[in-house]
């Protein structure tokens, strides 16, 4: 009687090489997450007149926080000239770092590149985010548009032509990847 060998079956998994609207998302909540909290930090430790700021112990916690005190303090945030800075930096900057994401996006395995999968440079960061706060300003627009479904493009990466990838760790390397999209580029 002959020897029966276990037929071994090969598990192929199939990851998307674009990042997904769902990964996009989290990336961008880990990411604004983390400016607020940073800006936070830094906003209130360099404040010399600590009564001129809402405290969130008067507000949140005695619970009369009124819709007037919620525009206040999301404004004095968000509109702030510094916290603006401090985002536009944060995204131009690391976006154009070798490891091509923001903290949130690295968490989760994507990274920001041109069309041919090549890193990019200062001014293409800063001409990405550009284009993604003036489309994001009228109804988040540019988040919500996704112009290209092949790449899962929004409308900003497309203007800029952009593509947000996965990073293929494990399984495939970078250089496969990059000669993928390369190729895919110019279809």
């Amino acid at each position: 009687m002959l020897p029966v060998q276990p037929k071994s079956t090969a598990v192929i998994t199939r990851s998307s090489l674009y990042g997904d609207a769902t990964t996009r998302f989290v990336a961008f909540l880990i990411d604004s997450t983390l400016l607020v909290f940073f800006f936070s930090i830094s906003f209130y430790s360099a404040d010399d007149h600590p009564e001129l700021m809402f405290t969130w112990n008067k507000h949140l916690v005695q619970s009369n926080l009124s819709p007037a005190i919620a525009a206040s303090i999301l404004k004095s945030v968000f509109l702030n000239p510094y916290f603006l800075v401090m985002h536009w930096l944060y995204y131009t900057l690391l976006e154009a770092s070798p490891r091509q994401a923001t903290i949130g996006k690295f968490v989760l395995g994507l990274q920001v590149s041109d069309l041919r999968g090549k890193k990019m440079n200062l001014l293409k960061s800063n001409y990405r985010y550009i284009v993604k706060l003036l489309l994001s300003a009228p109804l988040f627009l540019g988040f919500l548009l996704v112009i290209n479904k092949r790449r899962k493009q929004t409308l900003y990466d497309f203007i800029a032509r952009t593509v947000v990838t996965t990073s293929q760790t494990s399984g495939k390397s970078t250089n496969t990847t990059l000669n993928h999209l390369k190729f895919i580029s110019y279809n």
